[in-house]
């Protein structure tokens, strides 16, 4: 009698604990299907929000991009010809053609300013609704080939990295082209993996190579991934993977063609201007600006050596391994081994096109960085071409970690397993992503002083006139709305341009503005100029007929 009360209290205390540790089960299940991917979208929302100004790191590069989206939005694509132009009226007789990159985000990016004036909210609200665009083709890319709840781990990791957090609302055209590139994949995989040959796989193709040429057109490290793409098939020789290369390879070349046929209608120096500036990004030479490009700043970036990152190993360490850990965090490193063993367990699997998924993925981020290695390093920003692959790896280590809890014999380390996979990987996603929104948010204080600047070039210059600053920046462009011609080295630098200067704009007026640390390079031009505007910050004076003529 004793013993058969000892077997019931035992058997109800384990149906008990069991059921308790379904219940506990459940509610860590929330946490990755329903809590993380919400929060993860509410952060970068609310980072969107928050960054009203252009004062965040590498924030010149928005301001740049924005003054060419406002340059459209206020005279018109067909008005412009197609061409981006950089800078605010005038538009002189030697325009400020940008034309380094591929046009289409700078003609998605105008219609923000043309629905909302002025507004930098809009801005990165619009750059947000891209991330999270982005972040549901890649949950979508991964259900192919996890189960449901281990598939929304991607889209959250993708939110979560820090790279995206600090650099994914940077109005950068590499964002809208990673996202055109991930629908790409998106409808190729649905064509390698549909059984029916009818018109639906054929459309799959279609779209796939649709938003491939959307890609290169946006920007230039998508062409990247047709490589990758090609030594897939070297490693599985499907008839359908060699069609998509086919589809692919035509429209990079019509995406290429296009750009160029744009521009050099434009500029009958693009081509060789193109190729200054890409060997320069090669780190092989000097940029050689032409001698027909008015603005200084070019002439200032003759004085930038080039950089050779396999020059020394010290070089290559801080290039390539010690910025990757940073940007995209050591949980996204631990995922690219996860990743490397989930590829090769899958390798024999039939039907499998893992591969294919993630070499043209790889191709883009390590071609660029292998490649443009000069401009993979000067721009940090540029590790967001990582994420999508590190959100794979991210997503392989939960899947791992999830794969060894299942099978584990007892409930013990059943449970210790659960909540370190479904409480503790997506605590630590939230933390890394919040304390890259830390960094975004407190911004920097040299971008502050440079919008001051353009705020109070915009109060005490008339519009319609010309401002020349030692500037690099395009910070103070932005906020001036007045046309700059930026980065004059010092006086004697802008006496020998005045004359230049005069025959691109003849009945402009001209303003000097600098800020009072640089005030010895133009001490002799300040003292006989016509004051306008004197602060313990700032100065601004007008340069007068007279001085054109000197």
């Amino acid at each position: 009698m004793k013993s058969g009360v000892t077997v019931t209290q035992v058997s109800v205390s384990t149906k008990a604990g069991a059921g308790e540790s379904g219940i506990t089960g459940q509610l860590l299940g929330y946490v990755v299907t329903w809590i993380l991917p919400v929060l993860s979208s509410l952060l970068i929302i609310w980072l969107a929000l928050s960054l009203t100004d252009f004062y965040y790191p590498h924030a010149w590069v928005s301001a740049h991009i924005a003054t060419i989206a406002h340059s459209f939005a206020t005279h018109g694509i067909i008005g412009l010809g197609g061409i981006p132009i950089e800078n605010f009226d005038p538009i002189t007789t030697q325009p400020d053609n940008y034309l380094h990159w591929p046009p289409f985000f700078y003609y998605v990016l105008s219609l923000v300013p043309r629905a909302f004036p002025d507004s930098i909210r809009a801005m990165h609200l619009f750059m947000a609704f891209i991330a999270i665009a982005n972040a549901y083709v890649m949950w979508l890319i991964a259900s192919m080939f996890f189960k449901p709840r281990v598939a929304i781990v991607c889209g959250s990791a993708f939110l979560l990295m820090p790279a995206t957090l600090r650099y994914g609302l940077i109005l950068l055209p590499a964002n809208l082209a990673m996202l055109w590139v991930s629908v790409a994949l998106l409808f190729m995989l649905r064509y390698l993996q549909g059984s029916d040959a009818g018109r639906g796989k054929l459309l799959d193709l279609g779209l796939s190579t649709l938003a491939f040429f959307l890609a290169c057109i946006t920007s230039w490290e998508p062409f990247l991934a047709l490589p990758g793409l090609l030594l897939a098939y070297a490693f599985d020789r499907r008839s359908e993977i060699f069609k998509t290369c086919f589809c692919w390879a035509i429209a990079a070349i019509a995406a290429g063609a296009s750009t160029l046929v744009i521009y050099s209608l434009s500029d009958s120096t693009f081509l060789e201007d193109m190729w200054s500036i890409f060997t320069f990004r090669l780190g092989l030479t000097q940029y050689l600006p032409l001698s027909a490009r008015v603005h200084p700043v070019e002439g200032q970036l003759e004085t930038i050596d080039s950089l050779n990152v396999l020059s020394s190993a010290a070089h290559f360490f801080d290039a390539y391994v010690v910025r990757t850990q940073v940007f995209c965090g050591s949980l996204g490193i631990v995922g690219l081994f996860a990743l490397f063993s989930t590829a090769l367990r899958r390798r024999g699997t039939p039907n499998n096109f893992f591969a294919t998924l993630l070499l043209p993925l790889g191709t883009v981020w390590l071609g660029w960085a292998a490649i443009m290695q000069g401009h993979y390093i000067i721009h940090e920003y540029q590790l967001i071409l990582a994420t999508p692959l590190l959100a794979i790896g991210v997503t392989c280590l939960y899947s791992l970690l999830d794969d060894i809890r299942l099978a584990a014999p007892d409930s013990w380390p059943r449970e210790n397993l659960a909540m370190l996979t479904n409480l503790a990987l997506p605590c630590a996603l939230l933390f890394v992503g919040i304390s890259a929104v830390a960094i975004t948010v407190r911004g920097e204080a040299e971008a502050w002083d440079l919008a001051n600047l353009g705020r109070r070039i915009k109060a005490e210059v008339p519009a319609g006139a010309v401002v020349v600053t030692n500037e690099m920046s395009m910070v103070p462009t932005y906020y001036s709305e007045r046309h700059v011609i930026r980065g004059v080295p010092d006086g004697a630098y802008l006496e020998s341009k005045l004359g230049m200067i005069q025959d691109t704009c003849p009945n402009c007026a001209l303003y000097l503005a600098v800020r009072r640390q640089n005030v010895q390079k133009f001490r002799d031009q300040l003292d006989r100029l016509q004051p306008v505007f004197e602060d313990d910050s700032f100065i601004v004076k007008k340069i007068s007929r007279a001085e054109h003529t000197r």
